[in-house]
């Protein structure tokens, strides 16, 4: 007997609802009430369309392993093997797996299905599906990245801030806020881009410790493409901050339907010169030029130079105005692919990759190099920055921008 429970909001229809784009938890429990053991069983979860497993949450439940084999990095995930011994007297034996999904942009009524192999014939009875719905919503992505990753005391570090919605509705009135690290002073905001329209200007007042922007309507993905608010600032350093590793905290907030996100210990920067930084990142493009409505492919390497592994590594590539994620070409670590639980939407602004473990590199350093394509689609022709940073769980990783630009030309 196969159960099925999602940890997803319920509505009146019973079904759970979520935003687009949003990771979900979905329970499986498959119960043997017969009076003989269930043998060679192996579970496979038939995920909705645009539905991607990320990770197994709790695994519950008297089942007896009897082989290992564990879902891949791609398509439906797949548990085996065990044996369901019989229940005994009013005790119901089972095999209990909770995992998470990450549900698509599209909205939708979307079912789980599951499907039970065995060594021998059993009933099964399939229960009722859960249902899932992807609702009409905006769903807000922050993402925050500094310019450089060293900078001296007395100097200007220079930050972006990114908030896509990835959703299939209007984000309205979006508030963006910053709390800077101590020594840090807000000077000026040197750009905006992107497509929401601003319906309030409120702009952060000079050497503010707290600096807010406000506010927009950003619209939801089109074409795959989502709605975009972009903005560059600077903060002053001074003189008398201590030579160190300083990060910031950002903010976004929305009129209704987003819940407020807070992104901490991002956009780390480097204050003083000789300050050993263990992971280190760089991107660059292969060529110097690329046409209008043409493709840039970049290389971000993220280097490990410290006696400790780094757990948990993501990577995040903030492009530029009018660029958007393609495909991947290739993630390696220490010269072998290794697969990202995080696989990046064609026409991101800002795709993402991992969580990976970087190796102690000592001496020689470890390193991670993701290759991948972006598609130019009206960027407007000159130099265009591109900009990575990263986090982990237990290492300061150190972003930046590339040294030499790609050039869009005309043709």
């Amino acid at each position: 007997m196969i159960t099925q429970t999602t940890d997803a909001p319920a509505g009146a229809d019973h079904k759970g609802h979520v935003s687009p784009g949003v990771f979900t938890g979905i329970t499986l429990s498959i119960a043997n009430s017969g009076a003989g053991a269930a043998r060679g069983v192996v579970v496979e979860d038939v995920l909705p369309e645009g539905f991607h497993y990320y990770e197994l949450t709790t695994l519950g439940g008297n089942a007896i392993r009897t082989a290992t084999s564990d879902p891949g990095s791609q398509g439906n995930p797949s548990w085996g093997t065990w044996t369901i011994p019989a229940g005994t007297g009013n005790t119901v034996s089972a095999l209990v797996l909770s995992f998470k999904v990450q549900v698509p942009l599209n909205p939708g009524d979307y079912k789980n299905q599951v499907k039970i192999t065995t060594a021998t014939g059993v009933e099964i009875d399939q229960g009722d599906p859960v249902a899932i719905v992807v609702e009409p919503r905006p769903s807000l992505t922050l993402t925050v990245a500094a310019a450089a990753g060293q900078v001296t005391t007395g100097g200007l570090a220079t930050y972006v801030i990114s908030v896509a919605n990835v959703g299939s509705a209007v984000a309205k009135r979006v508030v963006v806020s910053v709390s800077l690290a101590p020594g840090f002073l807000y000077s000026t905001t040197t750009s905006y881009e992107g497509n929401g329209l601003r319906v309030a200007t409120i702009d952060p007042p000079a050497n503010s410790l707290l600096p807010l922007w406000s506010s927009w309507d950003i619209p939801g993905a089109s074409n795959g493409v989502p709605g975009l608010v972009r903005l560059t600032f600077q903060a002053r350093i001074l003189p008398a901050v201590a030579p160190g590793l300083y990060n910031l905290t950002a903010a976004v907030t929305s009129a209704a339907d987003v819940p407020p996100q807070t992104l901490g210990n991002a956009a780390p920067v480097s204050v003083g010169k000789g300050t050993k930084l263990p992971i280190t990142m760089t991107v660059a493009p292969t060529a110097p030029y690329a046409g209008q409505n043409g493709t840039v492919t970049y290389v971000i390497t993220v280097e490990n130079d410290s006696n400790d592994a780094a757990q948990w590594v993501t990577v995040t590539d903030t492009l530029p105005q009018g660029f958007a994620y393609q495909s991947t070409g290739s993630v390696v670590i220490n010269g072998k692919s290794t697969a990202s639980r995080l696989q990046p939407a064609a026409g991101s602004p800002t795709p993402q990759w991992g969580p990976f473990v970087l190796p102690a590199g000592g001496f020689n350093g470890a390193t991670l190099v993701i290759t991948f394509t972006a598609k130019i689609n009206g960027a407007s022709l000159g130099p265009h920055a591109n900009v990575v940073s990263g986090n982990s769980s237990n290492a300061q990783m150190i972003g930046g921008s590339d040294q030499s630009p790609v050039i869009v030309t005309s043709g």
